[in-house]
């Protein structure tokens, strides 16, 4: 079976002169595979495979792909001709929670919309009857779901905010979702309730999150769907909204959760599908299996079940080999104090070594951010005292703009990113956008490879898991970790997601303080060490998982849990 998808909004004939066209061999003999209306149309029927076409293509925009002709019969939705694919859905239950993992434009969202009935099942054709759906499903758990969707109340909280985002006041907006008193008590819940005179557009994204997080959950629903919920958060209320989602299953309602923050997917769901395929082309759903081994089987990168590898190497974790043996010390920084406004952080001194790499946590407005500028001489100190460190910086700003319309090709040319991090960062196909055309989630590769480009002694990234997927996170975690290694620097990483940091860092700052007012950065500590200080902070126990090594959050008052607090192993290793 051959897939030939169009990527619509890649494909740009009037830039290329209609490459794709003119070197198809089929059409050079006279026939029509490939027709330019506005946009290249592909004939699945006429397509040979050869790949020309795809591979000249300048945008990336065309993906022929050849398929198990099995594949024919598990098609559940298809966007029109050339259209993305997706093969198989996973079956939600009710009284559990499911959690839906992969990359970006694999499907997760497809799904999403039909198991929350905003899109109908096609079969990849026009239109599919209520007769074609019902035979299909005959016989499985999904037969039941979808005889009765059109009565079951579903409440989706979407994955874009930006649409949230508005002149309306929170309260106008909220008040469409449920009655004065039930807002007042989600609110207060969620520790928003002193947004309610606000409009939307003058909240920052992580309030905007919570606001889109308690209209969805006011609601009395049988299915609720949360697109990245935790995007936006900060540790602590990563972890509060988990349980507070936790919290609306039932025994007669479901629960269904897309994120890339492995730690919480695996501590939120019960249950969980693995997409995989190729990105904006097609998507396949796994079986669902619970979420330890979804999650195993994902870092591993096979499905045994499927004989399916997505994954060249798998990703190991191992905190007995998580400390930085170098005794060569780069740098060290002297104790200093930082005064913004009403806010002020007092950083202790610490030491830069000689391939390390120390990873920074604590909660939002707290000075992760003002201590990396001042490590970067972008602001100075109230000292004025870091000049004495003397190495060469390259920094990744927590938030990035485009800030004009120069094509990625040149900022690649500009920036001398090798043909290595351009592969590892997937840029290839963005050579011809304009960085006002990227994506966060492009923006940031792009970012992240531009700063790893450069040459210096002390490489700083504020967030540089934000708009990732978690193919993404990991591809930037090896990226980061070889090259460190390999030009033998050193790495601050400032991140909310605590399964990037551990398999990442060597060491940890933790801040703790008052958000807003005050905040203090602890000294480097050991990696274990310093996580079983932002533990005991976080009220978090983690244990290590018996088969990757991975580490999972303790479920509060198990077992493993007081066993872990009273021994005082906030982590285990």
């Amino acid at each position: 079976m051959r897939l030939a998808i169009v990527q619509k909004e890649k494909c740009s004939p009037e830039k290329c002169g209609n490459l794709c066209a003119r070197l198809c061999p089929v059409n050079r003999k006279g026939e029509d595979c490939i027709k330019i209306e506005n946009k290249a149309w592909i004939s699945e029927t006429l397509c040979i495979g050869c790949g020309i076409c795809q591979n000249r293509c300048p945008f990336k925009a065309i993906g022929i792909i050849n398929l198990p002709d099995k594949l024919k019969k598990e098609i559940i939705y298809r966007y029109g001709e050339n259209g993305f694919c997706l093969y198989n859905i996973p079956i939600p239950k009710f009284g559990s929670s499911l959690g839906l993992l992969g990359r970006n434009g694999i499907g997760k969202s497809t799904a999403i919309g039909i198991l929350g009935n905003k899109l109908r099942i096609n079969f990849g054709k026009d239109h599919a009857t209520d007769k074609e759906i019902k035979d299909f499903f005959k016989g499985s758990e999904l037969m039941n779901y979808f005889a009765k969707i059109n009565d079951l109340k579903i409440s989706i909280k979407p994955q874009n905010l930006s649409e949230l985002s508005s002149n309306v006041q929170v309260e106008d907006f909220m008040a469409k979702f449920g009655s004065k008193k039930e807002i007042g008590e989600i609110m207060k819940k969620l520790h928003i309730d002193y947004l309610i005179d606000r409009k939307l557009n003058q909240v920052s994204g992580g309030e905007l999150q919570k606001i889109a997080i308690a209209a969805a959950s006011i609601k009395e629903a049988d299915v609720y769907f949360f697109d990245e919920p935790l995007a936006y958060l900060d540790i602590t209320e990563r972890i509060n909204i988990s349980n507070f989602i936790s919290e609306l299953l039932k025994k007669d309602k479901s629960v269904i959760v897309v994120e890339h923050d492995l730690l919480l997917l695996d501590y939120l769901t019960d249950m969980t599908a693995i997409f995989y395929g190729r990105q904006g082309c097609y998507g396949i759903s796994s079986n669902v299996k619970t979420s330890k081994r979804a999650i195993n089987n994902y870092l591993d990168g096979f499905l045994k079940e499927e004989n399916m590898r997505f994954r060249d190497k798998p990703i190991v974790f191992d905190f007995s080999v998580k400390s930085n043996t170098s005794n060569v010390v780069y740098s060290d920084w002297p104790d200093f104090t930082k005064t913004l406004g009403s806010f002020k952080l007092a950083a202790n001194p610490g030491k830069i070594m000689h391939k390390g790499i120390i990873g920074i946590a604590g909660k939002n407005a707290i000075g992760k951010t003002t201590f990396v500028k001042c490590l970067a001489n972008v602001i100075e100190t109230d000292e004025k005292n870091l000049n004495n460190l003397k190495l060469k910086v390259s920094y990744k700003p927590q938030y990035i703009e485009a800030i004009n319309n120069d094509l990625v090709a040149a900022i690649v040319k500009k920036e001398k990113i090798d043909n290595r991090l351009i592969s590892l960062f997937n840029l290839e196909g963005l050579m011809m956008k304009t960085l006002k055309q990227l994506s966060g989630g492009e923006l940031q590769r792009l970012a992240i490879a531009s700063c790893l480009a450069k040459e210096a002694d002390l490489y700083l990234f504020d967030e540089p898991s934000a708009y990732l997927d978690v193919e993404e996170r990991l591809h930037t975690a090896r990226a980061i970790e070889e090259t460190i290694t390999d030009k033998e620097k050193a790495a601050f990483i400032v991140d909310h997601d605590l399964l990037f940091l551990t398999y990442l860092a060597d060491s940890l700052i933790v801040f703790t303080g008052e958000p807003g007012k005050k905040g203090e950065a602890s000294k480097p500590y050991p990696l274990i060490e310093g996580m079983n200080v932002l533990l005991k902070e976080l009220d978090v126990t983690l244990r290590k998982d018996d088969e990757s090594g991975r580490p999972r959050i303790n479920k509060r008052g198990s077992v493993l849990d007081r066993k872990q607090r009273e021994e005082g192993n906030w982590i285990e290793v």
